[in-house]
């Protein structure tokens, strides 16, 4: 469980009932091959209409896939963890060589090794399964760069997490006003914001494997999440994600219980910076 951060919830400035709520998980493939997913935290009223929505998603990729999953479990609200948003923050650049080097840098001041960038990077931009995508994300030594997911294809998924419905509104409004709009933003801020918290965590480091959507970002406590508009080209089909790890303070089964079954809700919005320029950002 995440310290310091645990309450139950109150139903009393949130409209999601104490002891109603679900975690919704869809995944959707096409031919075996992971192309969609998303998670929510709802109430059961709003159970069918969320349902309904994720399968909506699924079916508007340009792809569309053959096989859509749907889960649903009920989460004990005792073991609920609240959290805030990390910060966030856009660095301007416009090409992917500065933007990976920026990323790079960042990495490198909070804890990790050069050649553990050098290894992850060549990883998400090559697919780290073997050639392919990763269903989940690498585990990676912040200091040895050794990979230690326990299914190097299958890597870890992060489940249960989502914002209250006070936050998801707060967070829309904060966040178009520093320019970002897509829902991607407000997704990966709040999965972010669960895994910088993950026991022994030091940093992650994302880009998405959609062909069509370059951004991605660098995320941890000390530096909030740091976002860049181009860390791929455009029609590049390789992404993922990678947590790197305090080895000596590891321990995996942890890991992986509080990534797939520790559920989190995003309750405030951190601080949204309007967008740097290199020499902004590291002045």
């Amino acid at each position: 469980m995440i310290s310091g951060c645990c309450r139950i919830w109150d139903s009393l400035t949130d409209p999601m009932e104490p002891n109603e709520l679900y975690s919704i998980r869809m995944r959707a493939s096409l031919r075996g091959e992971h192309i969609s997913g998303a998670e929510r935290i709802v109430s059961q009223g709003q159970l069918e209409r969320t349902v309904q929505e994720l399968l909506q998603r699924a079916r508007q990729k340009a792809e569309k896939p053959d096989h859509i999953v749907v889960k649903l479990d009920e989460i004990r609200t005792a073991e609920l963890n609240m959290l805030t948003a990390l910060d966030i923050v856009t660095v301007n650049v416009s090409d992917v060589i500065t933007a990976r080097s920026l990323a790079s840098r960042i990495l490198e001041k909070i804890g990790v090794s050069g050649i553990a960038v050098e290894r992850a990077i060549n990883a998400l931009g090559s697919g780290a399964a073997a050639g392919k995508n990763m269903r989940g994300a690498m585990i990676m030594d912040a200091r040895s760069g050794e990979r230690l997911e326990t299914d190097e294809k299958r890597g870890v998924r992060v489940s249960r997490f989502d914002w209250t419905d006070a936050a998801l509104v707060t967070s829309i409004n904060s966040l178009e006003d520093i320019g970002l709009t897509h829902h991607r933003t407000r997704e990966a801020l709040a999965l972010a914001t669960k895994v910088a918290h993950a026991p022994a965590l030091v940093a992650e480091l994302c880009w998405s494997d959609d062909p069509d959507y370059t951004a991605g970002y660098v995320a941890s406590l000390g530096t909030g999440y740091v976002r860049f508009p181009m860390l791929k080209k455009r029609n590049d089909p390789y992404g993922g994600r990678v947590f790197f790890v305090d080895r000596s303070r590891v321990d995996l089964a942890v890991l992986y219980r509080y990534f797939q079954t520790e559920a989190v809700l995003i309750n405030g919005i951190g601080r949204c910076r309007p967008a740097l320029e290199p020499a902004d950002y590291f002045a």
